[in-house]
């Protein structure tokens, strides 16, 4: 079932995917309580949080072993609360999920997963600032996630950098922020550069991974 556990600046990070006939042997892995809360969704919400919760556990397994049990429940802006002392953040694709465990400190961290494809639909100019997406149609000056020309992926990469830093601010913020409150300058070297007139300072790391783009964030008060 695992698919990668690996490190990221911002924490560990676990991959894993579950199919639907293996939802069954994964939700009867998770604590008791876990269990309760996944049987009351829909099959395909029951499929991601059983993946996502088995991304927690395996990466919390690495990092605090004596943990690795313990349940993990959303709390009221259903972010996975996890055990005291330890941060986190999950993401799901399909029947892949992806979660990153880092020590808690005063800095909070997120994750996100997307395939590596143009989007369904054309959310460029939903999703990118005006600075972004010019940024973006000049082939010669955007260097990351504009392999081949392929624009369409480039657009998917930011979409996927942004979540990930959605996630992190939330704890802070706690309330939803606008795709365009946060510009991006995208790197080869697999960070982004963050602009934004929140009040944190935000950084970020993006790979490609089998397929799709893994991004992470972590936010600290400034």
């Amino acid at each position: 079932m695992l698919v990668d556990l690996l490190a990221t600046p911002h924490g560990r990070c676990a991959i894993v995917e579950v199919t639907d006939d293996a939802v069954e042997d994964a939700l009867a892995a998770l604590p008791a309580a876990e269990r309760a809360h996944a049987e009351r969704l829909s099959p395909v919400r029951r499929r991601e949080l059983v993946a996502g919760r088995t991304a927690l556990h395996t990466a919390l397994a690495e990092l605090a072993p004596e943990l690795a049990a313990s349940p993990i429940l959303p709390d009221d802006r259903g972010a996975p609360v996890l055990p005291a002392g330890w941060v986190g953040s999950v993401s799901h694709k399909g029947t892949r999920a992806a979660a990153l465990i880092a020590p808690q400190a005063d800095a909070r961290i997120g994750i996100d997963l997307e395939r590596a494809a143009p989007p369904r639909g054309d959310i460029a100019r939903r999703i990118l600032t005006a600075r972004e997406l010019a940024s973006l149609l000049d082939r010669g000056g955007d260097r990351g996630g504009d392999r081949g020309g392929d624009r369409g992926a480039g657009v998917t990469l930011r979409f996927s950098i942004k979540e990930a830093i959605y996630k992190a601010v939330d704890p802070f913020v706690r309330r939803y922020v606008g795709f365009t409150e946060v510009e991006l300058d995208v790197l080869d070297e697999g960070i982004a550069h963050v602009r934004s007139d929140l009040p944190l300072a935000i950084e970020t790391t993006w790979r490609e991974l089998g397929g799709f783009w893994l991004s992470t964030a972590r936010a600290v008060r400034r």
